[in-house]
């Protein structure tokens, strides 16, 4: 009788533990989030416009964006201070430093489709720099502004319409002098950066090229790390793969496509290296038949792990994700109103 009574005040004991277990841990304050979102202006250019994505200041004391064709910028330090520069409309832009743009604009008039290059000031004073006519509209592909890992700005001409051969033309030097830039690395594939193919390195130039994926995989969108130690590439189920230099798979994201996937799930896309090469940024989005219905930004460790939400918004389509240089805050539009969204890190 004894021992009876002993387990069952025993067990109302263990009962009245775990009561007080669940309701501690339910009185436990919540951890605070571990970033905030600031909304920087109300409207700008949807996705009919896609030149206009959110780009940060190489100091990263200034962001810029398109906003009804309209080049605005702002500071960081006053997010809700809009400034316009410059009416550039569908006009490509890019930072040459942090108080100039380089333009790159497509004009049509009776000869032929024009390509301009030119630079713009933050008072909006702007300098020719390229004007080159396609007639017959044949375009010669002169390809829009490219930046190389030393920041230094320009744009690639193609030497022959029948081959792949081209010149880099240099806008804004970077850190090395320009003879030393053109002999930087950069990564591409076989059939062209957006093109389906092996990924290689080569160099600006031309002159060095090197394989770097084995066998007969392709892949597209390849991304040379900011510390030029890995490449980040996209496979045919959309998911970013990460090699080292001579090929190797080190890791796979797993936000593409897999066994069993419907477009309802989402799929990954815009991964964007963060400035330490330790974290990729990213797309998640939600696809109908022909349109993206809806977006979040995830920010996962290059290595597969670690994959955190920072937005949950099924009212707004967020695409675009870009690293502030110091890499504590992440910048991003809303692909339906062209709403420019800052992700404060903590």
């Amino acid at each position: 009788m004894r021992t009876r009574t002993f387990f069952i005040v025993l067990f109302c004991l263990l009962v009245i533990s775990v009561i007080l277990a669940m309701s501690t841990r339910s009185q436990k304050a919540e951890e605070p989030p571990k970033f905030d979102i600031i909304e920087i202006n109300t409207g700008g250019e949807p996705n009919n416009l896609p030149t206009g994505e959110p780009q940060w200041s190489p100091d990263g004391s200034k962001l810029a964006f398109v906003s009804e064709g309209w080049l605005c910028v702002v500071n960081v330090d006053s997010l809700h201070e809009v400034k316009k520069i410059a009416k550039i409309g569908q006009a490509g832009f890019a930072w040459s430093d942090t108080n100039q743009f380089a333009i790159n604009d497509v004009e049509r008039d009776t000869s032929g489709e024009i390509v301009i290059h030119k630079t713009l000031s933050m008072n909006g004073e702007e300098k020719l720099i390229k004007k080159e006519v396609n007639k017959n509209e044949l375009l010669k592909n002169i390809s829009g502004l490219t930046g190389l890992p030393d920041g230094t700005l320009g744009y690639y001409e193609p030497l022959n319409p029948s081959d792949r051969k081209k010149v880099f033309h240099i806008i804004k030097q970077g850190k090395l002098k320009p003879e030393d830039a053109l002999k930087q690395m950069i990564v591409t594939t076989t059939e062209g950066w957006v093109g389906w193919g092996a990924i290689i390195l080569e160099g600006v130039d031309g002159t060095v090229k090197k394989k770097v994926t084995k066998g007969n995989a392709t892949y597209s969108f390849p991304i040379l790390s900011p510390d030029g130690t890995k490449i980040m590439a996209i496979n045919h189920r959309s998911d970013a793969v990460i090699f080292d230099l001579d090929g190797n798979e080190l890791a796979r994201l797993g936000a593409g496509v897999y066994e069993g996937w419907t477009r309802d799930k989402g799929v990954g896309g815009n991964y964007e290296w963060s400035p330490n090469s330790r974290q990729v940024a990213y797309a998640l989005m939600v696809e109908s038949e022909f349109d993206i219905e809806a977006s979040d930004i995830y920010v996962i460790n290059a290595d597969g792990t670690g994959r955190t939400q920072l937005t949950n918004t099924p009212d707004i389509v967020e695409m675009y994700p870009a690293w502030s240089p110091n890499g504590r805050a992440i910048t991003c539009k809303d692909l339906n109103t062209g709403r420019v969204f800052v992700i404060i890190l903590k």
